[in-house]
């Protein structure tokens, strides 16, 4: 009995974060903890970054331990038209919440143009235009007053009226600049600041815009004086990165790095501001990120494990699981001009097309 009640109970705490989330108007965007394997989704100025068509499938499956059920997926497909200096690309997102109660899903279409400023700095701005539709079914919803004495729901479960849904538009912009080892960017989400409500029409709800940095630089190990007992054939890179990112009274930092050896990827990541506390008695830590990945030939698959190291600790999280598969084809051409490629993320490149 307990049991079913505690998993009508985290239904119920779901459907009751989503609404006020709605009411208040500070709801959050997905976030990736391998941020750098799906860079176009971060900033459509990375959008036909790698000078070739890229196919990307990403995954994360988030907190399994406590049966909440955050499910995300991730379709993107990109190209470079060098004829234009310009990159296109089509991507489709799909989160759902609990059981199949809460669901989104977006469609977007970037666009992105590189002008090499000089030898050594390129630059590239992006846009991003898309339509994204949000669902609640209202039939999974769990009121206190439906479960009795013995923890039993005599009446069933949910209430009146069909599932519910909002359709909205939503534009984006970013910038990029890059060298042969340093990147840094910002982008801006939703800045139209689209209606989010799908109960009360006289309260637009208006999305909060999100502005986020990613930066990194590229440290090159297998030559010079950094490791002298690689081979010079070794391909090996150390890559520092961050990402930061805030949205309404909502911020967030990603730092650490990523490791390259030939055909092997290692990173370690931290998710959390510290020295930023709203209560001084809870850490603003959220999770430390360990991942492992490998290519052949063109392909590259990466997968990353979220240690949960805030205070839902004590309630055995499970942690989070995220797994991304790409995979770039390079079309041979005679005579084509150089183009020079950015420092990240470069894993799915083979050392032929470096």
């Amino acid at each position: 009995m307990i049991v079913r009640v505690l998993k009508y109970y985290k239904i119920l705490l779901l459907i009751i974060s989503f609404i006020t989330t709605e009411t208040i108007s500070v709801g959050q965007d997905i976030q990736f903890s391998q941020f750098y394997a799906v860079t176009p989704y971060i900033n459509p100025a990375f959008v036909g970054g790698v000078h070739a068509t890229r196919v990307m499938v990403h995954g994360r499956y988030q907190w399994p331990g406590i049966d909440a059920k955050y499910a995300t997926a991730l379709v993107s497909v990109d190209h470079f038209f060098e004829k234009y200096n310009s990159g296109v690309g089509v991507m489709i997102v799909q989160d759902r919440q609990g059981l199949n109660d809460i669901n989104a899903t977006k469609v977007n279409l970037q666009y992105s143009y590189e002008l090499p400023v000089s030898k050594a700095l390129t630059v590239r701005a992006g846009l991003l235009g898309g339509y994204g539709n949000r669902s609640i079914n209202y039939s999974q919803l769990l009121l206190p007053s439906q479960i009795d004495n013995q923890g039993n729901t005599p009446g069933g479960i949910g209430v009146t009226g069909a599932a519910q849904q909002k359709g909205y538009f939503d534009v984006g912009s970013g910038i990029l600049a890059y060298t042969s080892k340093l990147w840094g960017g910002v982008s801006f989400s939703h800045m139209n600041r689209p209606s989010m409500t799908m109960y009360n029409t006289s309260d637009r709800a208006a999305l909060n815009m999100q502005t986020s940095w990613i930066a990194g630089y590229k440290i090159p190990l297998g030559s010079g004086h950094h490791m002298a007992y690689l081979h010079e054939e070794d391909n090996i890179f150390l890559t520092p990165t961050a990402h930061y990112k805030m949205q309404g009274k909502s911020d967030q930092i990603d730092i650490g790095f990523y490791l390259t050896y030939n055909q092997f990827l290692f990173g370690l990541w931290y998710r959390g501001i510290e020295f930023k506390r709203i209560n001084p008695k809870v850490t603003n830590s959220e999770s430390a990120v360990g991942s492992i990945g490998w290519i052949y030939n063109n392909w590259s698959i990466q997968y990353s494990y979220d240690f949960t190291v805030s205070t839902l600790t004590k309630a055995g999280t499970g942690g989070s699981h995220e797994l991304n598969i790409t995979y770039v084809h390079h079309k041979a051409k005679k005579g084509h001009k150089t183009m020079k490629r950015l420092p990240c993320p470069d894993f799915y490149h083979s050392q032929k097309h470096q």
